[in-house]
């Protein structure tokens, strides 16, 4: 039987190979994956021409995360994007998302919103090696920054609050089983960590709730990969001109 390829940037800052790749891990999943290291002397930065070229190995698209897998009839089928990967593995193992098709709809849609939002809390990137006192990033916490941290936790709060009531299946994510959500989700953890923002959130399942998950053994090897990497991407630092370090 062919194993998946799963091909992924630089741990140290890919949210999105992060989402794919927490996944697949926390199943138990037999994938190979393919880191492909940019911040290198021959690839200095994404977004350029070298780049793009580099990461046309993944598939087409030139886009991270990309899993391949091995169809039927040998050919094999390249799929791109987090949420669509995550779709994918759903339909092998659809504990993936809740059970409940109204709790379903809900997970997919906050997952959307997660995928496609909060633009603001993005100006703190996300780095695995980042760890600044707030006072360095407090310009970047704006009232729009504020809401959207409110609303991400407040989801928590409000999802975690559901599913401390049924303890017997309860593992501590969202829907107490892991889901895609939880996926979607993970990124965010890191930057409410490295910049002291959990010091913001009022909500202490939520709090709980992040620290469960970057307890995980997928999150816990995710950052060990992402500390060990010694590529610096200027474009995805906080202070280029100061990169962070372990």
């Amino acid at each position: 039987m062919s194993i998946p390829t799963l091909y992924i940037l630089n741990q140290n800052y890919s949210t999105w190979s992060l989402r794919a790749w927490f996944a697949i891990r926390s199943l138990g999943l037999h994938v190979n994956v393919v880191p492909l290291l940019v911040g290198t002397k021959e690839i200095p930065d994404i977004r350029t021409k070298e780049s793009d070229t580099f990461l046309a190995q993944a598939g087409g698209a030139g886009k991270v995360p990309t899993l391949h897998v091995r169809k039927p009839n040998g050919e094999t089928h390249v799929i791109f994007e987090s949420l669509a990967i995550l779709e994918f593995l759903a339909e092998e193992y659809p504990s993936l998302w809740p059970a409940d098709k109204y709790e379903r709809a809900y997970a997919r849609s906050l997952a959307s919103e997660m995928a496609t939002g909060f633009g603001h809390l993005r100006n703190f990137a996300f780095i695995v090696k980042a760890d600044y006192p707030f006072e360095l990033v407090e310009h970047l916490y704006t009232p729009a920054a504020e809401k959207e941290l409110l609303r991400i936790t407040g989801i928590w709060e409000e999802l975690r609050s559901k599913a401390i009531q049924n303890k017997e299946n309860d593992k501590g994510f969202l829907f107490g089983h892991l889901t895609a959500l939880d996926s979607m989700y993970s990124p965010i953890m890191f930057r409410i960590r490295s910049y002291k923002l959990q010091e913001k959130i009022p909500f202490p399942l939520a709090k709980a709730y992040m620290e469960h998950m970057l307890n995980t053994p997928a999150l816990k090897e995710w950052t060990e990969a992402g500390l060990k990497e010694t590529e610096i991407l200027p474009c995805c630092e906080m202070f280029p001109e100061n990169p962070a370090k372990v």
